[in-house]
């Protein structure tokens, strides 16, 4: 029976799985949701994932996200009769390959996406946040002077989670892996044993370009609304304010007119500000809302 994946290619945690899954050869039922027409905010998948996340797994009655979780689960449950050394039993090489797997999530994939996402914005990377890049990369370097997988002599799951963040560096940053030896030596490995590994990269590559067209016209459609907004808001208020003038004139003519004790006895005028921005911040609102 096959695993169901809810995932999109263009995810790098995503790819992750699929690597993973195709290096088990396990039979994953694929599938895709388009994030940009929000399918992951669909009730059905959000009785599956409350936090909306891909990739997510089911199997059986089984339920799990997190692209790290999900590598660990594979592993103990189907990865275990290959060999024990994807993720191993030993505690102190698992608290290792646990260890390359935080590195990768919360230093390596976080400075990437620090430093990407700004360009994704139409933008440009700051430069400290490209030298993040560079110290992460350093690291991983370090981790690989001995040893010819993240984590010792064997493959492991912390192997298939980086190599993904480094395909990302390469494709989306076309980062110099020459001043780090020990990396370039291990990106070269991986591209030749991972099974599926530079297909799953190249399509990929070819379906964000898709997506970023989609997301920059989107975003560009959105800005055009909010600024055409206020300016009808502006319109429509102008005939509002000539009445507006037209009923306080009025109302000064009969004041000049009233004798001295019927203008004492009458009511003050109250200016009546149009309100305005309205409409501008309910777009604001639309446009910020996750």
């Amino acid at each position: 029976m096959p695993l169901d994946l809810y995932y999109n290619i263009i995810s790098p945690p995503c790819r992750v799985v699929l690597l993973f899954a195709k290096w088990l050869k396990l039979d994953l039922n694929l599938i895709e949701l388009d994030v940009l027409k929000r399918e992951h905010y669909k009730p059905e998948f959000l009785k599956l994932n409350p936090q909306h996340y891909i990739p997510t797994l089911v199997d059986g009655d089984v339920v799990v996200w997190e692209s790290s979780a999900i590598l660990i689960y594979l592993a103990e449950k189907y990865g275990a009769t290959q060999n024990d050394t994807l993720y191993p039993k030993d505690i102190a090489q698992r608290a290792k390959v646990n260890q390359r797997l935080f590195y990768d999530i919360s230093t390596l994939l976080r400075s990437v996406t620090a430093y990407y996402h700004p360009i994704l914005m139409g933008g440009e990377g700051k430069l400290e946040d490209f030298k993040k890049v560079q110290d992460a990369v350093a690291v991983l370097n370090r981790f690989l002077h001995e040893s010819r997988w993240t984590a010792g002599e064997h493959i492991t799951v912390a192997d298939f989670a980086i190599a993904v963040t480094v395909a990302a560096l390469d494709g989306l940053l076309h980062f110099d892996f020459s001043l780090y030896p020990n990396v370039h030596r291990w990106y070269e490995q991986c591209k030749r044993e991972l099974v599926g590994y530079t297909d799953i990269t190249k399509e990929a590559a070819q379906k964000t370009q898709s997506f970023l067209e989609r997301f920059r016209a989107m975003r560009e459609a959105e800005q055009h609304q909010l600024c055409s907004q206020p300016q009808q808001q502006g319109q429509r208020q102008q005939p509002e304010a000539g009445e507006q003038q037209g009923q306080e004139k009025q109302q000064y003519i009969e004041l000049q007119t009233q004798k001295p004790r019927e203008r004492n006895g009458a009511e003050t005028i109250k200016q009546q500000r149009p309100v305005r921005g309205e409409g501008a911040d309910d777009s604001t609102k639309m446009a910020t809302e996750d």
